[in-house]
């Protein structure tokens, strides 16, 4: 399983050549959108997209499965703030959360935002932009 994070999806809606041809010839059953990035897309679309985003944005998210924040997220996204605090590499809190649903299902994670994500222990990170 492959679990996509905003920031791609984001590439996506502004027409980013490589990921638009990536995600279109990417299989639902291969790819998956967390709960999570499913709540970042609703809210950025909401509050500054366009109509036009928006319909494209709320096309996108039903087209892929969603991958829920259940417990097993829970305990992984906990077991990756304290390793990385106990570091002292903090991350945002809504990437610890997608960092702990993708561990959760052993999943890679397509991002940009590899600096962050890199100091997850164990996520395999995948930038579909380089």
């Amino acid at each position: 399983m492959i679990l996509v994070d905003s920031n791609t999806i984001i590439q996506y809606l502004k027409g980013h050549e490589a990921v638009v041809s990536r995600l279109q010839a990417g299989s639902p059953r291969d790819l998956a959108i967390p709960s999570v990035v499913a709540y970042e897309i609703e809210y950025g679309t909401l509050k500054i997209g366009t109509s036009r985003r928006r319909e494209l944005a709320t096309e996108l998210l039903k087209a892929f499965p969603q991958v829920p924040f259940d417990r097993e997220a829970a305990e992984n996204s906990a077991r990756v703030r304290i390793d990385l605090e106990s570091r002292g590499l903090l991350i945002g809190p809504l990437d610890l959360l997608i960092a702990g649903t993708a561990l959760s299902r052993e999943a890679a994670l397509i991002t940009t935002n590899t600096r962050e994500f890199s100091r997850v222990k164990g996520l395999r990170i995948i930038d579909w932009t380089k």
